[in-house]
Protein backbone atom coordinates (compact mmCIF):
# COMPACT_ATOMS: atom_id res chain seq x y z
CA UNK A 1 0.00 0.00 0.00
CA UNK A 2 2.57 2.46 0.98
CA UNK A 3 4.11 1.47 -2.73
CA UNK A 4 1.13 2.07 -4.66
CA UNK A 5 0.24 5.14 -2.93
CA UNK A 6 4.42 6.68 -3.37
CA UNK A 7 3.10 6.12 -7.29
CA UNK A 8 0.31 8.10 -6.80
CA UNK A 9 1.94 10.63 -5.60
CA UNK A 10 5.03 10.45 -8.62
CA UNK A 11 2.32 10.39 -11.06
CA UNK A 12 0.78 13.82 -9.87
CA UNK A 13 4.28 15.18 -9.43
CA UNK A 14 4.48 15.17 -13.79
CA UNK A 15 1.67 17.58 -14.04
CA UNK A 16 2.58 20.44 -16.11
CA UNK A 17 1.16 23.50 -14.05
CA UNK A 18 1.69 26.97 -15.74
CA UNK A 19 0.59 29.73 -13.57
CA UNK A 20 -0.60 27.47 -10.73
CA UNK A 21 -3.25 25.47 -13.26
CA UNK A 22 -2.87 22.93 -15.32
CA UNK A 23 -5.58 21.97 -17.85
CA UNK A 24 -5.94 18.26 -18.45
CA UNK A 25 -7.99 15.37 -19.77
CA UNK A 26 -10.17 13.82 -17.48
CA UNK A 27 -9.68 10.06 -18.66
CA UNK A 28 -5.73 10.66 -19.70
CA UNK A 29 -5.13 11.84 -15.75
CA UNK A 30 -6.79 8.97 -14.29
CA UNK A 31 -5.85 6.33 -16.48
CA UNK A 32 -2.13 7.75 -16.17
CA UNK A 33 -2.38 7.13 -12.08
CA UNK A 34 -4.03 3.85 -12.11
CA UNK A 35 -1.55 2.43 -14.86
CA UNK A 36 1.61 3.54 -12.60
CA UNK A 37 0.06 2.74 -9.57
CA UNK A 38 -1.74 -0.45 -10.54
CA UNK A 39 1.48 -1.69 -12.46
CA UNK A 40 2.99 -1.63 -9.67
CA UNK A 41 1.03 -4.67 -7.89
CA UNK A 42 1.32 -6.25 -11.74
CA UNK A 43 5.12 -5.59 -12.64
CA UNK A 44 6.71 -4.49 -9.35
CA UNK A 45 8.40 -0.50 -8.89
CA UNK A 46 11.11 -1.03 -11.88
CA UNK A 47 8.55 -1.12 -14.10
CA UNK A 48 5.89 1.10 -13.00
CA UNK A 49 8.51 3.60 -13.12
CA UNK A 50 9.45 2.61 -16.51
CA UNK A 51 7.29 5.45 -19.48
CA UNK A 52 8.00 3.26 -22.40
CA UNK A 53 6.60 0.20 -20.19
CA UNK A 54 3.50 2.49 -19.16
CA UNK A 55 3.23 3.73 -22.52
CA UNK A 56 3.02 0.53 -24.12
CA UNK A 57 0.58 -1.05 -21.56
CA UNK A 58 -1.64 2.10 -21.92
CA UNK A 59 -1.62 1.83 -25.66
CA UNK A 60 -2.39 -1.68 -25.81
CA UNK A 61 -5.34 -1.87 -23.65
CA UNK A 62 -7.16 0.83 -25.74
CA UNK A 63 -5.93 -0.65 -28.47
CA UNK A 64 -7.81 -3.98 -27.46
CA UNK A 65 -10.70 -2.31 -26.53
CA UNK A 66 -11.16 -1.04 -30.15
CA UNK A 67 -10.21 -3.98 -31.57
CA UNK A 68 -12.58 -6.22 -29.76
CA UNK A 69 -15.45 -3.69 -30.10
CA UNK A 70 -15.86 -4.05 -33.96
CA UNK A 71 -15.05 -7.88 -34.11
CA UNK A 72 -18.27 -8.06 -32.29
CA UNK A 73 -19.76 -6.80 -35.42
CA UNK A 74 -18.29 -9.15 -37.64
CA UNK A 75 -19.21 -12.89 -38.17
CA UNK A 76 -16.83 -15.52 -36.30
CA UNK A 77 -15.25 -16.82 -39.32
CA UNK A 78 -13.73 -13.05 -40.25
CA UNK A 79 -12.35 -12.29 -36.60
CA UNK A 80 -9.01 -13.49 -37.00
CA UNK A 81 -8.86 -11.79 -39.73
CA UNK A 82 -10.25 -8.20 -39.20
CA UNK A 83 -8.85 -8.13 -35.22
CA UNK A 84 -5.20 -8.60 -36.77
CA UNK A 85 -6.09 -5.92 -39.55
CA UNK A 86 -7.51 -3.63 -37.05
CA UNK A 87 -4.67 -4.22 -34.64
CA UNK A 88 -1.43 -3.49 -37.23
CA UNK A 89 -3.57 0.15 -37.59
CA UNK A 90 -2.99 3.19 -35.66
CA UNK A 91 -6.25 1.75 -34.56
CA UNK A 92 -9.05 3.38 -36.47
CA UNK A 93 -7.18 6.72 -36.46
CA UNK A 94 -5.79 6.58 -32.75
CA UNK A 95 -2.38 6.49 -31.86
CA UNK A 96 -2.78 3.17 -29.95
CA UNK A 97 -1.25 0.62 -32.12
CA UNK A 98 -2.10 -2.50 -30.38
CA UNK A 99 0.82 -4.90 -31.94
CA UNK A 100 3.20 -2.88 -31.67
CA UNK A 101 2.83 -1.71 -27.35
CA UNK A 102 2.69 -5.29 -27.34
CA UNK A 103 6.27 -6.14 -28.78
CA UNK A 104 7.26 -3.65 -26.29
CA UNK A 105 5.61 -4.99 -23.52
CA UNK A 106 6.79 -8.83 -24.52
CA UNK A 107 10.30 -7.66 -24.61
CA UNK A 108 9.75 -6.13 -20.49
CA UNK A 109 8.04 -9.16 -19.24
CA UNK A 110 10.66 -11.72 -21.14
CA UNK A 111 13.48 -9.38 -19.13
CA UNK A 112 11.94 -9.73 -15.79
CA UNK A 113 11.02 -13.21 -16.07
CA UNK A 114 14.55 -14.21 -16.96
CA UNK A 115 15.71 -12.13 -14.11
CA UNK A 116 12.86 -14.41 -11.24
CA UNK A 117 14.78 -17.55 -13.26
CA UNK A 118 17.88 -16.35 -12.40
CA UNK A 119 17.23 -15.55 -8.70
CA UNK A 120 15.78 -18.48 -7.74
CA UNK A 121 18.15 -21.02 -9.79
CA UNK A 122 20.93 -18.98 -8.41
CA UNK A 123 19.97 -19.18 -4.91
CA UNK A 124 18.97 -15.25 -4.55
CA UNK A 125 15.40 -16.17 -3.21
CA UNK A 126 12.84 -19.06 -2.61
CA UNK A 127 11.32 -20.75 -5.38
CA UNK A 128 8.23 -19.98 -3.91
CA UNK A 129 7.58 -16.83 -2.49
CA UNK A 130 6.10 -15.61 1.22
CA UNK A 131 2.96 -13.74 0.11
CA UNK A 132 2.61 -12.79 3.37
CA UNK A 133 5.50 -10.79 3.89
CA UNK A 134 4.63 -7.54 4.07
CA UNK A 135 7.75 -5.78 3.73
CA UNK A 136 8.54 -7.44 0.50
CA UNK A 137 5.31 -7.07 -1.55
CA UNK A 138 5.23 -9.72 -4.27
CA UNK A 139 4.25 -8.41 -7.76
CA UNK A 140 1.59 -10.37 -9.53
CA UNK A 141 3.66 -11.33 -12.66
CA UNK A 142 6.47 -12.98 -10.57
CA UNK A 143 3.52 -14.90 -8.34
CA UNK A 144 2.01 -16.14 -11.87
CA UNK A 145 5.64 -17.22 -13.02
CA UNK A 146 6.70 -19.00 -9.72
CA UNK A 147 3.51 -20.68 -9.52
CA UNK A 148 2.66 -21.77 -12.86
CA UNK A 149 5.60 -21.80 -15.38
CA UNK A 150 8.26 -23.01 -12.93
CA UNK A 151 5.39 -25.80 -11.84
CA UNK A 152 4.29 -26.86 -15.70
CA UNK A 153 1.08 -26.07 -14.39
CA UNK A 154 0.69 -23.75 -17.57
CA UNK A 155 3.10 -22.61 -20.31
CA UNK A 156 4.84 -18.85 -20.14
CA UNK A 157 3.08 -18.19 -23.33
CA UNK A 158 -0.07 -18.82 -20.79
CA UNK A 159 1.16 -16.36 -18.33
CA UNK A 160 1.66 -13.76 -20.38
CA UNK A 161 -1.80 -13.85 -21.75
CA UNK A 162 -3.27 -13.79 -18.55
CA UNK A 163 -0.88 -10.67 -17.62
CA UNK A 164 -2.13 -8.99 -20.31
CA UNK A 165 -6.22 -9.70 -19.73
CA UNK A 166 -5.00 -8.62 -15.65
CA UNK A 167 -3.80 -5.19 -17.10
CA UNK A 168 -6.65 -4.63 -19.06
CA UNK A 169 -9.21 -5.83 -16.52
CA UNK A 170 -7.74 -4.02 -13.50
CA UNK A 171 -6.19 -0.88 -15.62
CA UNK A 172 -8.80 0.35 -17.47
CA UNK A 173 -12.24 -0.29 -15.64
CA UNK A 174 -9.79 1.35 -12.44
CA UNK A 175 -9.45 4.06 -14.70
CA UNK A 176 -12.54 4.50 -15.55
CA UNK A 177 -14.01 4.37 -12.09
CA UNK A 178 -11.69 7.35 -11.31
CA UNK A 179 -12.50 8.95 -14.11
CA UNK A 180 -16.28 9.70 -13.72
CA UNK A 181 -15.69 10.38 -10.13
CA UNK A 182 -13.47 12.73 -11.05
CA UNK A 183 -16.01 14.69 -13.33
CA UNK A 184 -18.80 14.56 -10.94
CA UNK A 185 -16.86 16.57 -8.34
CA UNK A 186 -15.91 19.04 -10.58
CA UNK A 187 -19.92 18.88 -11.42
CA UNK A 188 -21.04 19.14 -7.98
CA UNK A 189 -18.47 21.32 -5.85
CA UNK A 190 -20.58 20.81 -2.83
CA UNK A 191 -19.15 17.73 -2.29
CA UNK A 192 -15.65 18.88 -1.53
CA UNK A 193 -15.93 19.68 2.00
CA UNK A 194 -17.21 17.11 3.70
CA UNK A 195 -14.75 14.50 1.63
CA UNK A 196 -11.82 16.82 2.31
CA UNK A 197 -12.60 17.00 6.14
CA UNK A 198 -12.85 13.00 6.16
CA UNK A 199 -10.04 12.71 4.61
CA UNK A 200 -8.02 15.04 7.44
CA UNK A 201 -9.33 13.41 9.95
CA UNK A 202 -8.68 9.84 8.78
CA UNK A 203 -5.59 10.31 7.05
CA UNK A 204 -4.46 12.38 10.26
CA UNK A 205 -5.22 9.20 12.42
CA UNK A 206 -3.86 6.31 9.92
CA UNK A 207 -2.31 7.74 7.22
CA UNK A 208 -2.49 6.14 3.90
CA UNK A 209 -3.08 2.74 4.55
CA UNK A 210 -5.92 -0.05 4.00
CA UNK A 211 -7.38 0.70 7.28
CA UNK A 212 -7.76 3.98 6.25
CA UNK A 213 -9.13 3.54 3.19
CA UNK A 214 -12.24 0.93 4.90
CA UNK A 215 -12.77 4.18 7.40
CA UNK A 216 -13.55 6.12 4.61
CA UNK A 217 -17.31 6.17 4.04
CA UNK A 218 -18.19 8.96 2.43
CA UNK A 219 -16.05 8.62 -0.06
CA UNK A 220 -17.09 4.91 -0.43
CA UNK A 221 -20.21 6.06 -1.18
CA UNK A 222 -19.40 9.24 -3.31
CA UNK A 223 -17.55 6.70 -5.85
CA UNK A 224 -19.95 3.76 -5.72
CA UNK A 225 -22.34 6.13 -6.47
CA UNK A 226 -20.76 7.30 -9.63
CA UNK A 227 -20.04 3.57 -10.42
CA UNK A 228 -23.75 3.48 -9.74
CA UNK A 229 -24.89 6.07 -12.83
CA UNK A 230 -21.23 5.45 -14.80
CA UNK A 231 -20.32 1.87 -15.21
CA UNK A 232 -17.75 0.71 -17.76
CA UNK A 233 -20.33 -1.78 -19.28
CA UNK A 234 -24.18 -1.63 -19.76
CA UNK A 235 -23.91 -5.29 -19.34
CA UNK A 236 -22.16 -7.73 -16.16
CA UNK A 237 -21.86 -11.21 -15.17
CA UNK A 238 -21.42 -12.17 -18.33
CA UNK A 239 -21.69 -16.00 -18.67
CA UNK A 240 -21.74 -18.94 -21.11
CA UNK A 241 -23.63 -22.20 -20.68
CA UNK A 242 -21.77 -25.47 -20.90
CA UNK A 243 -24.92 -27.55 -21.06
CA UNK A 244 -28.50 -27.06 -22.11
CA UNK A 245 -30.12 -25.23 -18.93
CA UNK A 246 -34.11 -24.95 -18.49
CA UNK A 247 -34.93 -21.85 -16.41
CA UNK A 248 -37.82 -21.81 -14.02
CA UNK A 249 -40.13 -20.09 -16.66
CA UNK A 250 -40.21 -23.27 -18.77
CA UNK A 251 -37.17 -21.28 -21.34
CA UNK A 252 -34.59 -23.60 -22.46
CA UNK A 253 -31.11 -22.07 -23.01
CA UNK A 254 -28.80 -24.12 -25.42
CA UNK A 255 -25.20 -24.89 -24.67
CA UNK A 256 -22.91 -22.39 -25.93
CA UNK A 257 -26.06 -19.62 -25.15
CA UNK A 258 -24.10 -16.40 -23.77
CA UNK A 259 -26.00 -14.55 -21.25
CA UNK A 260 -25.82 -11.19 -18.98
CA UNK A 261 -27.63 -9.36 -16.70
CA UNK A 262 -28.29 -5.94 -17.68
CA UNK A 263 -26.67 -3.74 -15.20
CA UNK A 264 -26.58 -0.50 -16.81
CA UNK A 265 -30.72 -0.72 -16.36
CA UNK A 266 -30.91 -2.20 -13.09
CA UNK A 267 -28.84 0.29 -11.30
CA UNK A 268 -30.87 2.82 -12.45
CA UNK A 269 -34.38 1.48 -11.92
CA UNK A 270 -36.92 3.03 -9.25
CA UNK A 271 -37.40 -0.36 -7.95
CA UNK A 272 -34.15 -0.19 -6.58
CA UNK A 273 -33.55 3.03 -6.00
CA UNK A 274 -35.58 6.17 -4.58
CA UNK A 275 -35.06 8.84 -7.91
CA UNK A 276 -32.49 6.64 -9.28
CA UNK A 277 -31.49 9.06 -12.35
CA UNK A 278 -30.63 11.86 -9.59
CA UNK A 279 -27.18 11.94 -8.31
CA UNK A 280 -26.43 11.22 -4.40
CA UNK A 281 -23.22 10.90 -3.65
CA UNK A 282 -23.91 9.92 0.13
CA UNK A 283 -26.90 7.88 -1.18
CA UNK A 284 -25.41 4.53 -0.12
CA UNK A 285 -23.86 5.96 3.72
CA UNK A 286 -27.60 6.66 4.37
CA UNK A 287 -28.74 3.17 3.33
CA UNK A 288 -26.46 1.93 5.88
CA UNK A 289 -27.79 4.49 8.76
CA UNK A 290 -31.16 2.63 7.79
CA UNK A 291 -29.30 -0.63 8.39
CA UNK A 292 -29.44 -2.03 4.63
CA UNK A 293 -26.70 -4.42 3.92
CA UNK A 294 -24.70 -4.70 1.24
CA UNK A 295 -24.03 -0.45 0.84
CA UNK A 296 -19.71 -0.26 0.67
CA UNK A 297 -18.08 -0.24 -2.66
CA UNK A 298 -16.74 -3.98 -2.80
CA UNK A 299 -19.78 -5.25 -1.76
CA UNK A 300 -21.89 -7.91 -4.18
CA UNK A 301 -25.64 -7.53 -4.64
CA UNK A 302 -28.23 -7.70 -7.54
CA UNK A 303 -28.72 -4.56 -7.86
CA UNK A 304 -24.98 -2.96 -7.64
CA UNK A 305 -23.15 -5.35 -10.00
CA UNK A 306 -20.10 -3.22 -11.26
CA UNK A 307 -18.10 -6.60 -10.25
CA UNK A 308 -19.99 -8.53 -11.52
CA UNK A 309 -21.95 -11.26 -8.83
CA UNK A 310 -21.53 -14.89 -7.60
CA UNK A 311 -18.46 -16.90 -7.47
CA UNK A 312 -16.99 -15.43 -10.22
CA UNK A 313 -17.43 -11.22 -9.04
CA UNK A 314 -14.19 -9.26 -9.76
CA UNK A 315 -10.94 -10.54 -7.38
CA UNK A 316 -9.39 -7.33 -7.88
CA UNK A 317 -12.32 -5.25 -6.19
CA UNK A 318 -10.72 -4.58 -2.97
CA UNK A 319 -7.49 -3.04 -4.48
CA UNK A 320 -9.28 -0.90 -7.37
CA UNK A 321 -11.59 0.87 -4.02
CA UNK A 322 -8.04 1.30 -2.07
CA UNK A 323 -6.38 2.59 -5.45
CA UNK A 324 -9.66 4.76 -6.13
CA UNK A 325 -9.45 6.05 -2.28
CA UNK A 326 -6.19 6.96 -2.46
CA UNK A 327 -5.90 8.77 -5.16
CA UNK A 328 -9.32 10.48 -5.09
CA UNK A 329 -7.55 11.68 -1.50
CA UNK A 330 -4.63 13.24 -2.86
CA UNK A 331 -6.08 14.92 -5.60
CA UNK A 332 -8.70 16.44 -3.31
CA UNK A 333 -6.16 17.31 -0.53
CA UNK A 334 -3.95 19.08 -2.84
CA UNK A 335 -6.22 20.69 -5.81
CA UNK A 336 -8.76 22.69 -6.63
CA UNK A 337 -10.77 20.71 -9.40
CA UNK A 338 -13.19 22.44 -12.11
CA UNK A 339 -14.67 21.94 -15.46
CA UNK A 340 -13.42 24.21 -17.80
CA UNK A 341 -15.96 23.10 -20.93
CA UNK A 342 -19.84 22.56 -20.87
CA UNK A 343 -20.74 20.86 -17.10
CA UNK A 344 -23.26 19.07 -19.06
CA UNK A 345 -20.26 17.08 -21.68
CA UNK A 346 -21.08 13.46 -21.84
CA UNK A 347 -18.57 11.01 -19.81
CA UNK A 348 -19.11 8.60 -23.29
CA UNK A 349 -17.40 8.98 -26.07
CA UNK A 350 -17.85 8.55 -29.71
CA UNK A 351 -16.38 5.14 -29.69
CA UNK A 352 -19.44 3.91 -27.64
CA UNK A 353 -21.95 1.42 -29.12
CA UNK A 354 -24.29 -1.63 -28.22
CA UNK A 355 -23.31 -2.57 -24.45
CA UNK A 356 -19.84 -0.86 -24.49
CA UNK A 357 -19.02 2.63 -22.70
CA UNK A 358 -15.64 4.42 -23.91
CA UNK A 359 -14.83 7.57 -22.33
CA UNK A 360 -14.84 10.51 -23.61
CA UNK A 361 -11.39 11.77 -24.03
CA UNK A 362 -12.08 15.37 -24.78
CA UNK A 363 -13.51 15.50 -21.69
CA UNK A 364 -10.65 18.19 -19.73
CA UNK A 365 -10.64 19.07 -16.45
CA UNK A 366 -8.58 22.10 -15.01
CA UNK A 367 -6.88 21.36 -11.60
CA UNK A 368 -5.47 24.59 -9.55
CA UNK A 369 -2.70 23.98 -6.70
CA UNK A 370 -4.46 24.91 -3.46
Amino acid sequence: MPAMDQAIISQLQTLDFKDGECNIGCFDLAYSIVARSGSFALVGSRLSQNEEYLKAAKDHILGMIVTTRVQFLVPDCLKPYIGGLIGRLATLGTSWDMHASRRIMLRHFDARAAEYHADIFAGNRPSETNLDDTDNPVEIFQWLYESSVLRDRWTYAEVIGEMLLLQFAFIYTTSYGLYGALVELARRPEYIAPLREEIDLVFSEMGPTVPACDSMVLMDSFLKECQRLHPPSALSAHRVCISDLELSNGITLKQGSHLAVPSGVIQQSSEHYANPNAFDGFRFVKRAATGAKDTRLVDLSPDYLVFGMGAHACPGRWMASALMKLAFAHILNQYEILLPSSASAPLTGSLSFEEFYVPNFRLKIAMRQR
